[in-house]
């Protein structure tokens, strides 16, 4: 079914837990599993342990980096609120014609809906998704078996392949709260446009109807 909204006026995205197993995205993680189960890094343990540490700090990173980034964008959009409450009466004034007013009141309407949005989007990013994370049972049982550090390697990798889709689904998260907060801050650059451009428009589109079309279609007459 053909979208109805473009993606340029309202970016959407779908969200799923675990990817179709005949998807190229699980696919390749199966694909990642089977290389970690089959691989062996007995001769350069330290390294490899080295880089398997690096691999789950750096997902880590991704995912408080982006929690962090939401709890911003949630604490800006909840102390805008209140301020933007404060614009609505001053569309109502006596001394704005009603053209303006509704014009205004429109656009206003979109940044809200759009930082609205951003907001559900940031709510998205920082909500509660199951993670992996050594224990102290899965250092244990490393250290237990024949090849302590190739053990903790394998145990490390896995926890990364696991997080790659909960860490992503958060970075897509926060990709759309930047997307929508875009939009809501062009749509009150033109807010605030339209009422500075307007009195000068206007008085310029009076001043031209009375001192030329009106001459001229009295002349044509």
């Amino acid at each position: 079914m053909p979208k109805l909204i473009p993606q340029w006026l309202w970016p959407s995205l779908t969200l799923s837990s675990q990817p179709p197993a005949d998807s190229p995205q699980h696919q390749w993680l199966q694909s990642q599993r089977d290389k970690v189960n089959q691989g062996s890094w007995s001769a350069q343990s330290d390294v490899a342990l080295e880089e398997a540490r690096r691999l789950f700090d750096a997902e880590q990173e991704r995912r408080r980096g982006a929690d962090s980034k939401a709890g911003l964008y949630l604490a800006a959009i909840t102390a805008l609120m209140p301020i933007l409450a404060t614009i609505l009466p001053s569309l109502w004034g006596e001394n704005i014609s009603k053209t303006l007013a509704g014009t205004l009141l429109v656009i206003f309407i979109c940044a809200l809906i759009y930082l609205m949005r951003a907001g559900f989007w940031a709510l998205q990013t920082i909500k509660t998704s199951a993670t992996a994370q050594l224990g102290a049972g899965d250092i244990a049982d490393s250290f237990s078996s024949d090849k302590p550090e190739e053990q903790l390697v394998k145990q490390l990798l896995r926890a990364v392949i696991y997080n790659y889709n909960g860490t992503n689904q958060k970075i897509s998260c926060i990709k759309m709260t930047h997307e929508y907060l875009l939009r809501s801050f062009f749509c009150f650059v033109v807010f605030l446009a339209v009422r500075a451009v307007w009195p000068v428009a206007a008085w310029t589109f009076i001043h031209i109807h009375n001192e030329i079309v009106t001459p001229l279609m009295s002349c044509l007459q």
